[in-house]
């Protein structure tokens, strides 16, 4: 308990040292105000079936390597015009705080600008230079809302209803290769009992985004070549977009032949959950199967 104390004190005297270690202990009072809060909404958000637990890897995964490179970082010479503006990031950051604790997306935008304060008062903007991908990993989980920024982009550059098409094309295709006399409009899949609408929820984009960050989670956790990761990448897309299409299936025969009940269930979050563990098992499989291939050649 005293070795306790003792530490606490050393942290409180250290943290009011000097004004950039007082601006710096402001800035991460901040960030752990709002703490209890993101925990809760993970918690939340993995009960649901949401991919939330993938960006808290994803920022596990970028501090780690900073943290291996912890003695190369504290060699790094700041200048006065890099501590400043960190200073300034820091300071508006604190000052947005009450505002920011209105939403989610306000408060990983406010903690992301402290952080970005903070890494360039303590490394300059050199460190943004030096260490790219554990920057990059960690701005993946502190994206406010990821899913609806993929939206946005997507619906930004590709034409409407693209991937909603797609889907629905096929899920009408296998449907039809069942022996079900489906048919299709637009994105509409009628059979004599319903008709289901694919919309951007079913769409498959949400998984194929999950799939693609796990796999570079997976991929750089396990040390791969770049090469390596990049199919494991395309791999996760892939077999997301693919699953996709029997999920859309399994919706229209439970809205045509089976009742309101059993579409609620496999389009709700147990459903999702099922084809999620399906999808992963399949993915983890074929995975091992290619790194194993791939070593085997190197190895010969």
């Amino acid at each position: 308990m005293k070795q306790v104390r003792q530490i606490t004190k050393n942290i409180w005297r250290e943290s009011l040292r000097t004004p950039h270690n007082r601006i710096v202990s402001c800035g991460l009072l901040v960030g752990f105000c709002y703490l209890p809060g993101r925990l809760l909404d993970l918690i939340n958000a993995t009960l649901r079936g949401m991919p939330s637990i993938l960006m808290t890897c994803s920022i596990g995964l970028g501090l780690h390597m900073l943290w291996l490179k912890r003695y190369q970082l504290a060699k790094l010479q700041v200048s006065e015009a890099d501590q400043l503006f960190g200073h300034m990031l820091i300071i508006g950051g604190v000052i947005l705080a009450p505002v920011a604790f209105g939403a989610e997306w306000s408060q990983r935008l406010d903690w992301t600008i402290i952080l970005l304060g903070i890494a360039c008062s303590c490394w300059g903007l050199g460190f943004f230079r030096m260490n790219p991908l554990p920057v990059f990993l960690i701005a993946i989980g502190l994206i406010p809302e990821p899913f609806r920024l993929g939206q946005a982009l997507w619906e930004a550059f590709l034409p409407p209803l693209m991937l909603e098409r797609l889907m629905a094309w096929g899920g009408n295709l296998g449907l039809r290769a069942i022996g079900q006399p489906a048919t299709l409009e637009d994105t509409i899949i009628a059979l004599p009992g319903g008709t289901v609408d694919v919309r951007w929820g079913c769409n498959g984009f949400d998984m194929a985004v999950t799939m693609g960050v796990a796999s570079l989670l997976l991929g750089l956790f396990l040390k791969q070549s770049m090469l390596k990761v990049v199919g494991m990448v395309t791999v996760g897309v892939v077999l997301a977009l693919l699953f996709n299409v029997p999920r859309i299936m399994l919706l229209a025969l439970s809205e045509a032949y089976w009742g309101r009940a059993t579409f609620d269930f496999w389009h709700g979050m147990w459903g999702g959950q099922i084809f999620s563990g399906v999808l992963f098992t399949v993915y983890y499989y074929v995975v091992m199967a290619l790194i194993k291939q791939r070593s085997s050649k190197s190895v010969a």
